[in-house]
């Protein structure tokens, strides 16, 4: 389970002007939208380090060419649609130039159906930098993260829907002292629409983690789903469930509470805020043998300004709770990370943006020798062009 608050920002815009824009061209009905990044970020903390350690600070170069696909109802992806997207980020630090590099995204979508509805995804999300979510700091650590989800909805009745979901998704690290690892899952949910603003659903998932060198664990879920739509103004959604664990070569099988939630909140016609809630089961990728519950809150505001400018507000504060999974484990692990990040952006003509932004991050952990522990200013600017 997870949620998520939106970020605006010069990629929100680009997006909002490929919906309104016309395409450079056209491939019989597939339309062709070619685009250009360029960001500048000043980095007080590029690799992480220790925050009374000695850290690097340098400036940050980033050139992302890409290019978006679509036919059919691609931009709302519904109905009949197909997507494509391929992006490259060119790293080059002014200072640091090992730290230079080149990663790829890359994604497929497509769907269709009415009463039997469907879509199938498959994404590459590739990233160079310190990955504070899944392995707290620790240098700038490549990685490629595989997604494949095929999704299926329904239509028993007119209140009532069967939901389906298959995924499976596969983290390639390549950083010592770092572990591969996939997911796969299934899960099953009925939906019942209990009034007209009133859903729940309530099914379960079965699922398995394979961690390279380490024990894998087999996992069983409740889940159970609300949505409520309030008012125009007003929607909350909430989910809640359990997890039951059992890990290959242990005999501690363990129960863990799972649940998501959140708000979207629309203040003013100007204005909306956002609220979220979340907490899942992972399998390490930094230590053996061990499951990490990871719990978080996130918030943001978002406020437009005349018909160009938008200004945002986002921060979140996660706790990361690794403990042994029934195997010998080195340590367990406690991280507690938390951020903040202003920022606006500008559409300065209908293809084009620009934005800026600053961020602090932080990062409390007891690892041996406080290791995990950083602070992290970094202050950016970017501009996008959609053709």
């Amino acid at each position: 389970m997870s949620a998520t608050v939106a970020v605006a920002g010069c990629a929100a815009v680009s997006a909002q002007q490929a919906q309104v824009a016309a395409p450079l061209f056209t491939v019989g009905k597939v339309e062709v939208r070619p685009s250009f990044g360029y960001s500048v970020t000043a980095d007080d903390n590029i690799f992480l380090a220790h925050k009374d350690g000695n850290k690097d600070d340098d400036v940050q170069h980033t050139f992302s060419p890409g290019v978006t696909l679509g036919a059919g109802d691609y931009r709302r992806q519904g109905g009949g649609f197909f997507s494509a997207n391929y992006g490259a980020n060119f790293l080059v630090f002014q200072d640091n130039s090992g730290a230079n590099a080149t990663t790829h995204n890359a994604g497929i979508s497509f769907g269709g159906g009415e009463r039997f509805g469907w879509r199938f995804d498959q994404t590459l999300v590739s990233d160079v930098d310190a990955d504070v979510q899944n392995l707290a700091a620790g240098g700038r650590v490549a990685r490629d993260l595989w997604s494949t989800t095929l999704s299926t909805v329904y239509d028993l009745s007119d209140k009532t829907d069967l939901e389906a979901r298959f995924l499976s998704a596969y983290n390639d690290y390549d950083a010592v002292g770092t572990f591969d690892t996939w997911r796969g899952q299934g899960a099953l949910m009925l939906d019942y629409e209990m009034t007209a603003k009133i859903h729940y659903a309530l099914g379960g998932s079965l699922g398995y983690d394979q961690v390279d060198g380490f024990n894998n664990s087999i996992y069983e879920q409740i889940n159970s789903r609300m949505v409520w739509e309030v008012s125009p103004k007003l929607a909350l959604r909430a989910g809640i469930g359990v997890d039951f664990r059992q890990t290959q070569g242990s005999s501690l099988n363990r129960a863990n509470l799972i649940f998501d939630g959140g708000a979207d909140w629309k203040v003013s016609k100007l204005t909306v805020a956002s609220l979220g809630v979340a907490r899942g089961v992972i399998a390490s990728n930094s230590l053996g043998n061990q499951d990490v519950r990871r719990t978080s809150v996130t918030g943001g505001l978002t406020h437009k300004i005349g018909e160009r400018y938008t200004a945002n507000f986002t921060t979140g504060y996660q706790v990361s709770d690794a403990s042994a999974n029934g195997a010998t484990a080195r340590f367990s692990q406690e991280d507690q990370y938390w951020f903040l990040r202003p920022a606006v952006a500008v559409r300065v003509m209908d293809r084009a943006a620009a934005g800026a932004y600053y961020q602090f991050r932080r990062n409390d952990s007891n690892a041996p020798g406080n290791a995990a522990d950083f602070t992290n200013h970094q202050v950016g600017l970017n501009l996008t062009y959609a053709f």
